[in-house]
């Protein structure tokens, strides 16, 4: 087989577009868009730096199969930037709109009295919440908090997306249970890559080997969380 017979048989991995930015996007949503598109633009391009790398190689040695271990990295790389990007997206879009949202969504403003009636309950009410309720604008200070309380580590898993929508105030008709369960598969491809390394057993006898990472499943799952973040958390503030 020749060399260009070989090459038009690769076929290069492609997201689904996410369209322009959602009409009369709020001033609360805007940064958080920026950043999905961010994200999507930079896993993207990593995609086609694994098109180049498998090009590359199908013309120097005519081998479409196994994936080599640098372009198996340009798919761990697309998993953490995917996962960079939706923290980045959700944790700016709790700063940037809980806020306005606890004070005009009843469902908002519900977590947030839960979140409050937790701190009173405590045996022993923090230093931050003492400070808070002498505040002469006491209610701000608890909202900052509120919202540090949800922004302070990054996203590990669906129950964390779960805490998002219902802060948000996002009913569960839009995003449900189900359906952020399914992004499973990619939160734990993002924990064993970014608390692993994606090592098998580096603690054994011999050289450590890598998980092996297929193109489509990463793609699918690049794919579902950034459209997810689009269609799910992002719109829904917009409407």
């Amino acid at each position: 087989m020749s060399p260009a017979a070989s090459t038009s048989k690769i076929k290069k991995l492609e997201l689904t577009p996410l369209g322009p930015q959602p009409r009369s996007c709020p001033s609360e949503v805007k940064r958080s868009w920026k950043y999905l598109v961010g994200a999507h633009d930079s896993v993207a391009g990593l995609f086609d730096t694994l098109h180049v790398l498998r090009l590359k190689s199908a013309e120097e040695s005519d081998a479409r199969g196994r994936l080599s271990h640098d372009q198996t990295d340009q798919l761990r790389a697309a998993i953490v930037f995917t996962s960079a990007g939706l923290d980045a997206c959700l944790r700016g879009l709790l700063r940037d709109a809980l806020p306005t949202l606890v004070n005009g969504n009843s469902a908002a403003e519900g977590r947030f009295k839960i979140f409050v009636n937790e701190q009173l309950n405590t045996e022993k009410a923090s230093k931050g919440f003492r400070a808070a309720v002498i505040d002469p604008d006491p209610r701000t200070r608890l909202i900052d908090m509120y919202v540090e309380s949800l922004t302070g580590s990054s996203l590990q898993g669906h129950k964390d997306l779960q805490k998002v929508r219902d802060a948000l105030g996002i009913p569960a008709s839009d995003i449900g249970d189900t359906t952020l369960q399914k992004l499973g598969p990619f939160f734990a491809a993002r924990n064993e890559i970014v608390h692993e390394l994606d090592l098998v057993d580096p603690t054994g006898r011999g050289k450590s080997t890598r998980r092996d990472r297929t193109m489509s499943a990463v793609k699918d799952q690049c794919d579902e969380v950034l459209q997810q973040a689009s269609h799910s958390f992002l719109t829904p503030q917009s409407r």
